[in-house]
């Protein structure tokens, strides 16, 4: 579904993303691990148009994205949850789910109530401004949020960033639902072990480069892995 092939990334002289590729298949949870500031976001947002690579190509369902607009791709079928989720926080639930309906021809309503069933807890709040929601239910607007744009491909960035506990325990069931109801998810994660428990593969990146992949379970019982991302 998704191939990144030896993608190089700037910010002015920075070399932040170094031939990096990697790959998504139909159906499954890839998880993109590594510590802050090693380039998860960076690679996210290239995928998703917001950056454009130096050198290399992205494909998309068969189709090289590598150079087209931000919304052309979401129209395309891959939805991008940021990092800080970054939804609008004077309008309301509702307002914001509509607009994660901006590529469709019209909001359905049907749409807003697999929402709803996915995320109780917006329906019970879907007139309340979407600033004075909780940490917890401004994550689930921003998927729902996604979601509405009928997405092949769902990239999520540090979805439990921020959560408590219970919450991100939530957060990740909720993730498994999905990617069960047919999303094929990227999950970039600071949370490797948690992240790694649903992933079907995992890829490592640090400071720029793909340095380790393998399945969930392989990278799990990695003792490198377990050294620097799972306190082992």
């Amino acid at each position: 579904m998704l191939q990144v092939n030896n993608i190089n990334v700037y910010y002015g002289p920075i070399h932040a993303i170094k031939d990096v590729s990697f790959e998504v298949h139909p159906g499954e949870i890839v998880a993109l691990i590594g510590a802050n500031g090693a380039g998860k976001s960076t690679v996210l947002k290239t995928i998703s148009g917001l950056l454009r690579p130096k050198t290399g190509t992205i494909v998309f369902d068969g189709h090289d994205i590598t150079k087209t607009d931000a919304h052309k791709i979401v129209r395309a079928g891959l939805a991008h949850c940021p990092e800080g989720r970054r939804i609008f926080l004077q309008m309301t639930v509702i307002e914001n789910l509509e607009m994660g309906a901006f590529t469709q021809k019209y909001v359905s309503e049907s749409d807003l109530e697999s929402i709803f069933t996915k995320f109780p807890r917006l329906k019970e709040r879907r007139r309340q401004i979407a600033g004075t929601l909780s940490g917890g239910e401004q994550q689930m607007l921003a998927m729902g949020r996604a979601l509405m744009s009928h997405p092949k491909l769902l990239m999520l960035d540090e979805p439990s960033m921020g959560l408590s506990p219970i919450l991100m325990e939530q957060i990740f069931e909720i993730i498994e639902e999905l990617n069960k109801a047919n999303t094929t998810i990227l999950l970039v994660e600071q949370n490797a072990g948690k992240a790694l428990e649903i992933a079907d593969r995992a890829y490592v990146l640090e400071t720029g480069l793909i340095t380790l992949s393998g399945t969930g379970e392989e990278l799990s019982n990695s003792d490198k892995i377990k050294k620097a991302y799972l306190g082992g």
